[in-house]
């Protein structure tokens, strides 16, 4: 089955969404905060946007067919 990751925004969504999953008597894991990975939607687009900024600046890298190939795993 599929897995499905859901980042509530306090505590009071995360209450009432383990209550709600608790009801229907889904499996589920709650993760601690130091292991998360993931961005907050302010440091996303803060980093998109230093990104925009760095291209605009020509701070640019271009990448041969062969290095592309290989930095996605292709």
């Amino acid at each position: 089955m599929d897995s499905i990751t859901i980042y509530p925004k306090n505590e009071k969504q995360k209450s009432l969404l383990k209550s709600l999953l608790e009801e229907m008597k889904v499996r589920f894991e709650i993760g601690k905060s130091d292991e998360e990975t993931s961005l907050s939607e302010n440091e996303f687009i803060a980093k998109i946007d230093k990104s925009i900024l760095q291209a605009d600046s020509g701070k640019t890298k271009k990448l041969t067919k062969d290095q592309q190939k290989k930095f996605l795993g292709l």
